[in-house]
Parts: structure tokens; sequence; C-alpha cells
């Protein structure tokens, strides 16, 4: 059997001997990454500067073996010219106000965050000049955070002789995308404070299982390392071809945007028919996958979409910065000659029996099991199914794809001081072949789709390709 994805054929049979070397290379890996380069065992210390760490948290953590690049990034354009010495004085104390980011993380059993010993040495913020702003922001984005010796949290001020533009660069291991959307608006409000007074005083916000335990008492969920329900996993693979290799140290983006009152025109409809702006970009991102993959007609495709767990959580709040997402997944099915509308109608009825069935929550109980592992034996086991990926990504035929959608940034301006965010959108963690994930964000009426790549894994106009027929669907389909 064959797959078309434009002018590539694609024949998915391997022979033996492929799959046997293949198999070779997966147990000398197993070998090498269950016995060696372990992390202290035994208790946590006890003192001030140690912040417990989470399954969320090491869940992403483990991702610097090899699985991507796991930071996530906000891009802000703004009206005026910011102070930079203010700027870098709110960055600062941003840190004293979510202590988490002062951190690095430490490979114990437990694991956990511990604060940076030369904290008030440590650089955080930085500024370039720049008469081509754009060419410096994607320098910025491109670049790697150091899990191991960087600080949780970077930001970089633009400058051009038009506009600044302020970009940040968080640690997934610390933050999702929520996480970041909270930093974005307590670093706004620290400078504004600066601006206007001279003067913040931080108060540190504590990260502990008071999250997890409303969480579960909202769910009526007693004891929820018992709790049967496991996280879905896919069970289709979409048609798609990679290149070979991949350089996961050069992670390129390609972003699309939806403007001109065209997100306003989506939210009318959106009420119209009775679905969410979410409901209306899954519906055009699989259609749009069905176009550029043409899967077989019939089968359900699984789609996989990110759960912001502070549904659960009085005011949808969190009491800090931190990881707390789950997941589900999604199977429709490719249909000859459907319109936008009968799909739309699919994914409705799809989401609202996640919904019912309270989404994502079952991340949540799997995270209080697997923090009853040791963690040696994770990361050991972590590493072994980077090297898998590393090794079976090489020659791939198929892909996983997954929606982040943050939604709305901020409803109301974001100002630092004076100046006015005019501009905001999010840039996801780049994820190693096959899996793909696409962020959407809004900001300002202008409505980001972005997406990152490791260079040299795919060919970048079928991703451009991929977010045009997205915008196009959700223009085409919501007149």
């Amino acid at each position: 059997m064959k797959f078309k994805l434009g002018n590539n054929s694609i024949n998915p049979s391997k022979t033996l001997s492929d799959v046997t070397s293949y198999y070779k290379k997966i147990n000398k890996t197993f070998t090498k990454h269950t016995n060696k380069n372990k992390p202290s065992t035994g208790a946590m210390p006890g003192n001030s500067d140690i912040i417990p760490a989470y399954a969320h948290d090491y869940g992403n953590y483990v991702a610097k073996y090899g699985m991507g690049n796991f930071q996530i990034q906000v891009v802000m354009k703004l009206g005026g010219k910011l102070n930079f010495d203010k700027l870098s004085r709110a960055v600062r104390l941003s840190v004293d106000t979510e202590p988490v980011l002062g951190c690095r993380f430490v490979e114990h059993n437990p694991p956990y965050f511990k604060r940076l010993e030369d904290i008030d040495n440590t650089k955080f913020c930085f500024m370039e000049e720049s008469e081509n702003a754009e060419e410096a922001v994607h320098r910025f984005l491109e670049s790697r955070l150091d899990m191991d010796h960087d600080p949780m949290v970077k930001v970089k001020l633009i400058r051009s002789s038009e506009h600044d533009t302020l970009c940040i660069k968080l640690n997934h291991t610390c933050s999702d995308g929520s996480g970041a959307k909270d930093y974005i608006l307590l670093l706004s409000h620290i400078y504004s404070c600066l601006d206007r007074y001279g003067a913040y005083v931080p108060k540190p916000r504590v990260r502990s299982r008071n999250d997890h335990k409303k969480l579960f008492k909202n769910l009526g969920i007693k004891y929820p390392e018992l709790d049967p329900s496991a996280v879905e996993s896919p069970k289709t693979a979409w048609p798609f071809r990679w290149l070979s290799g991949g350089q996961k140290d050069i992670t390129p983006f390609v972003i699309c945007q939806l403007r001109n009152g065209q997100l306003d025109i989506l939210s009318k409809y959106a009420k119209e028919k009775g679905v969410t702006i979410n409901d209306l970009i899954l519906t055009a991102l699989y259609r749009a996958m069905f176009k550029i993959t043409k899967p077989p007609y019939g089968v359900p495709m699984d789609m996989g979409l990110t759960v912001d767990l502070r549904r659960y959580l009085p005011g949808n709040k969190a009491e800090a910065i931190r990881n707390f997402s789950g997941g589900i997944i999604l199977r429709i099915a490719r249909l000859f000659g459907e319109p936008f509308e009968g799909t739309l109608l699919r994914v409705k009825s799809v989401m609202h029996r996640k919904k019912v069935n309270n989404p994502g929550y079952q991340c949540a109980t799997g995270a209080e099991r697997s923090e009853k592992m040791n963690f040696l034996q994770y990361l050991a086991f972590s590493k072994f199914i980077s090297k898998v990926s590393e090794i079976t990504s090489q020659s791939c035929f198929f892909c996983s794809p997954g929606l982040s959608n943050v939604g709305v940034i901020s409803k109301s301006p974001i100002n630092f001081g004076k100046n006015v965010v005019t501009e905001a959108y999010f840039i996801p963690p780049v994820v190693r072949p096959p899996a793909i994930l696409l962020v959407a964000s809004s900001y300002n009426g202008i409505m980001t789709l972005a997406v990152g790549y490791y260079k040299g894994s795919i060919d970048r106009s079928i991703y451009e390709k991929l977010l045009n027929k997205i915008i196009k669907e959700l223009i085409e389909g919501c007149k």
C-alpha cells in the first residue's frame, strides 16, 4: 500500500533486515541508558531554597534528552519604547515573586527545583538594537535554553528605530502555556509599578500540592493514585513523509496570522453555531490535514489536544506558575465531499462527549501514580524512549499531530507603564518527528498559528502549506 504526499510516493513497508537493525540499536540504547548517569537518591534537602517538583514538571524535563526543545516563547510588539533598566529590575523581581523561575531542576530521587546559588549575578534580561527587528526576533526564538545552566526564564528587548519588541523564553519544565500567560501579566504589572511608583515589593507565590487537592476534590476523587482511568494514546497515525535526519539544535518555525477583523467573524459564526473558537480551529486543522496527507476515507484519525487542568480550579487559577495541563485524543474520519459545517458538527459532537467526562483529568491521576515511581527508573526509561524515537525518526512515513490552543493571551490591553502591547503571540515547543505540535493564540483581534521543526527534518513549504490551508478553511468555512 502506498500513500501520496504532494509529489512524494511513500512506501511504509520495511525489509526484515531494516527492522532487525532497528531493534538491535534499540536494545543497545536501552542497556546504555539504564546503567549509567544515574541521579542522586535519598531524602530531599530540607531548606528554603528547595521547591518540590511534580510529575507534570519532570515529564517535560526529560524532553531535554532528545524529545524536543521544550521552551515556551512569547513575542510582544510595543507601541513605544521601554526603559531597559526598569525592565531588567522587573524581570529580576518577577523571579522573586515566582521563585521557581530562579531555580534549576535537580535530578534526584525525588527530583526538585533548587534556587540558583549565584542568582544576584545571573542575567535574566538582555537588549539588542537592530534595524532588522524581525531577524533579531528569529535569532532569539531559534536559540535554545541550556536546561542545565540557564535560568528558567530569559527576556530580551529588541529595539529598532520604529518600535520595541519584547521576547520571553520560558522553560517548559516549570511552566505550561497558561503559566506563560500569567507570567506576561505579572511582568507587565511589575514594570508598571516601577514606572508609576518606583518600587515593587515581591510576595513569593508558593507551589504546593494544593492545586492538585482542589482538582481532585472538585471532581470527587478521593484516592487519585487508585483511579483506574488511563491516559489516552493515539491509535492511528497520519501518512506523512519526513526527511532523513534533522538538526535538533536548529529549530526554525512557521507562523500564520488571521487579521483584519477575521477573528470577529469567527466569533460571530461560532456563537451562531453553538461552538467554540477551539472547535473551529480543530475543524480547520482536520480538514487541512485531510487535504495534505490524504488518509483513507472512513478511518478515524487521531488528533491530540492539550487541556488546561486549571478549568477544575476555583477561578481557573493556579496558586503559582506551574505545569498543570493534560491532554485528550480526538478521532475524526475523512469523509468524501464533506463541507466545513459537516466536519464542524462532528468535531462539536466529539468534544461534547469529552467535556461531559471531565477531559484531561486522567493526566492528573496518572501523574499521582508517576510520583510514586523511582525517579531514577523513570529517567532511564525516558532516555531510552528518546533514543528509540531518534532512531525511528530517521526514516519515518507517518506523523502524530497535536493542537495546543492557549486562547486569548489577555482580554484587555497589556501595558508596560504607558506603553501598550499592540501584538502578541506564542511560539510552541519544538518536538521531534513524527510528532507535530501546533499552537494557537489570540490577542488584540489577531489569531496566530505557529509550529516549529527540526531543521532538515521537513521541507518548510509543507508547514507553510498546512498553516495557510488552516487559515483558508477558517475564512471560507465561517463566511
